[in-house]
Formats: C-alpha cells, structure tokens, sequence
C-alpha cells in the first residue's frame, strides 16, 4: 500500500463501514485491495472488524474516518 492513496487511508486507521442497510460498523482500515480491478469492480479495500472477530473486503465508498 502506497501513502498516496487517493482516499487517505492508511494502515491501522479506524473507520466506519456502512452496510446494505446503510448501519455503520467500527472497523480497522488495513490496506487497498489491489486485484479489484481484475474482476472489473470499482476501487475496494481490506477492513476488519475486531469486535466481530471477522475481515472484509469491502468498496471503499463504504469507509470514512471514524474519531475517537
């Protein structure tokens, strides 16, 4: 992952990601998802969810920062 990243994340930042039902979710940026493309999607990137004990890959419209 390079730093400049179009979106602004990086590694280990905490974020928001919103569901189908449109519910936001607090979870760990951890990188872009470099093989979306390959399959044609729009830009997508790793998150997990540590409370959930689960990961991700979800579009990277569904992630914004999250304070805390």
């Amino acid at each position: 992952m390079s730093d400049d990243s179009p979106h602004g994340f990086k590694e280990g930042d905490k974020v928001w990601v919103e569901d189908g039902d449109g519910r936001h979710h607090p979870g760990i940026f951890v990188g872009d998802n470099e093989s979306a493309g390959w399959f044609g999607g729009g830009p997508s990137a790793y998150v997990v969810h540590p409370e959930a004990h689960q990961a991700e890959v979800v579009s990277i419209f569904r992630i914004t920062p999250r304070d805390e």
